[in-house]
C-alpha cells in the first residue's frame, strides 16, 4: 500500500524543486598509514589485524575510474582496485558503490575482489538507489526509486543488517512527479533513520548539497511511524547529524552571513548561533561533528559562476563550539570547494578535501596551518574494531 503520511512534507519539498602514479600514490599513502592519520598511535594498539585504511584516488587518464586503495594498518600491505562507481561508502568489513557501467551497487572488501552487492540489486525500470550506513557500519537503509510517466516516482525504503539476515520494508510512497525520498542518516540506536523528501534535479549547479522535507522514521517498534524534524521544513539548507543533533546552516535574515542552527532532537530545544562576518561568503556545507559531540567544522565559501569557465571560489573552515553555541573561521581563504571528511589528534584538527585538486590534507585547528598529508582522498577505516571509530 502506498503511504500518504508524508503528503504535508511532500507539499513543501515540491515547492523548492594504472602506472607510475599508481606506484606514486600507494608510496605516499602508506606514508600517510604511517603518520597515524587518526591521531593514534602508529600500530594502533587494541584494533585487529584485519583492519584497513582506504582511499579513493581518481585517475588522471579516466576521470571516470576510481581507485580504492587499502593498506593494512600493521603491515602497510596494499590492494588496490579500479572501479567505474561513485558514491564510495564505508560498510562493515568493505567499500560500497554504485557502478555505472554495470548499473548496479558493488561492493569491494580488502582483497580486492568486486561483487555485485547479496540484496540491494537495481532491477529493469528503477530510476535511482539512494542509501544511508549507520555509523558503526552494521546497518543499512536504501531506497529504490521507480520512474513511471510524467515524471512519477515511487519509492521504497528498506532497512537491515550489513549482512541482508534482518531485511526490513519501513515504506512506499508515491507516486509523485519528481519526488523521491532519500536515507540520510541513522540516530544513535540504529533504529531511527532520517529522510529527505528530495525534490529530484534540485542538486545540480550547487556547491554545496542542501536538504529540505527532512522527517525522521522510526522503526524500533513493531509499527512504524513518521515525524517531522525540527525547524523550517522550507529551509533548503546544508544539515548534518550527530547523536542527538541536527545542526543547520540557515541564511541569516538579519545580516549577511550564515547562521549555525542547533537543534536538539530529543528536547525540540533550537539554539541559533550568529554568523561569522565575512562579507560575501554565503554558500556554506559539509557540516562534520566532533566524535564527542561539543564541536563541529564546515565549509564557507565565496562562489562566483560556479560550475563555467569563470568559476571563482574561495573556502575557508569554521569551527563550531556547540556547548557555548559559538563561532569562528579557522583558517585563511582556499581557492576550491573543501569538505572536512575525518576529526583526528583528539579533535584538535581535522582532515580535509579540496574539491579539483585530489589528495587529503590536515587542518590544525588552533592556527589553520594546513599540510597535504596523502595524494589520495581519506575514506576511512575498515574492519575489526576500527570500524565505529
Amino acid at each position: 500500500m502506498l503511504d500518504t503520511r508524508l503528503d504535508p512534507i511532500i507539499g513543501v519539498s515540491n515547492s523548492i524543486a594504472g602506472s607510475f602514479m599508481k606506484h606514486l600514490l600507494l608510496a605516499i599513502v602508506m606514508l600517510f598509514a604511517a603518520t597515524s592519520v587518526n591521531g593514534q598511535d602508529e600500530l594502533r594498539p587494541g584494533l585487529s589485524s584485519e583492519s584497513w585504511d582506504v582511499f579513493l584516488r581518481q585517475e588522471a587518464g579516466n576521470p571516470a575510474d576510481t581507485t580504492i586503495i587499502f593498506i593494512d594498518l600493521l603491515t602497510s600491505e596494499t590492494t588496490a582496485v579500479v572501479t567505474s562507481g561513485e558514491r564510495h561508502t564505508l560498510i562493515d568489513g568493505a567499500v560500497l558503490y554504485f557502478d555505472r557501467d554495470d548499473q548496479q551497487v558493488k561492493l569491494v572488501k580488502p582483497d580486492g575482489i568486486i561483487r555485485d552487492h547479496p540484496f540491494i540489486v537495481m532491477n529493469s525500470g528503477d530510476f535511482r538507489i539512494d542509501w544511508a550506513i549507520s555509523d558503526d557500519g552494521r546497518r543499512i537503509a536504501w531506497a529504490i526509486s521507480r520512474k513511471s510517466g510524467d515524471n512519477q516516482l515511487t519509492t521504497a525504503l528498506k532497512v537491515a543488517d550489513a549482512a541482508g539476515t534482518e531485511i526490513r520494508e519501513l515504506l512506499v510512497y508515491g507516486p509523485r512527479q519528481g519526488i523521491r525520498l532519500v536515507p540520510l542518516a541513522f540516530d544513535v540506536s540504529s533504529e531511527t533513520v532520517y529522510v529527505e523528501v528530495h525534490a529530484d534535479g534540485t542538486a545540480e549547479a550547487r556547491a554545496y548539497t542542501r536538504r529540505s522535507g527532512l522527517f525522521a522514521l522510526d522503526f524500533g517498534a513493531e509499527n512504524v511511524s513518521t515525524s517531522a524534524l525540527l525547524g523550517d521544513r522550507t529551509c533548503f539548507c546544508a544539515v548534518g547529524f550527530g547523536d542527538d543533533v541536527m545542526l543547520r546552516l540557515v541564511a541569516s535574515g538579519g545580516s549577511p552571513g550564515i547562521e549555525l542552527n542547533i537543534h536538539e532532537l530529543s528536547t525540540g530545544t533550537l539554539r541559533i548561533v550568529p554568523p561569522v562576518s565575512l562579507g560575501s561568503y554565503d554558500q556554506a556545507g559539509n557540516i562534520l561533528i566532533s566524535p564527542d559531540g561539543r564541536m563541529a567544522v564546515y565549509a564557507l565559501s565565496q562562489v562566483s559562476g560556479f560550475a563555467t569557465e569563470h568559476e571563482e571560489i574561495s573556502s575557508v573552515i569554521v569551527l563550531a563550539d556547540l556547548e557555548n553555541a559559538r563561532q569562528m573561521v579557522v583558517n585563511y581563504p582556499m581557492s576550491a570547494l573543501a569538505r572536512p571528511i575525518s576529526w583526528t589528534e583528539d579533535n584538535s584538527a581535522v582532515l580535509l578535501t579540496q574539491e579539483g585538486l585530489g589528495g587529503t590534507w590536515k587542518m590544525q585547528l588552533d592556527d589553520g596551518k594546513t599540510v597535504k598529508v596523502a595524494d589520495g582522498t581519506y575514506l576511512g577505516i575498515v574492519g575489526g574494531k576500527a570500524q565505529s571509530s
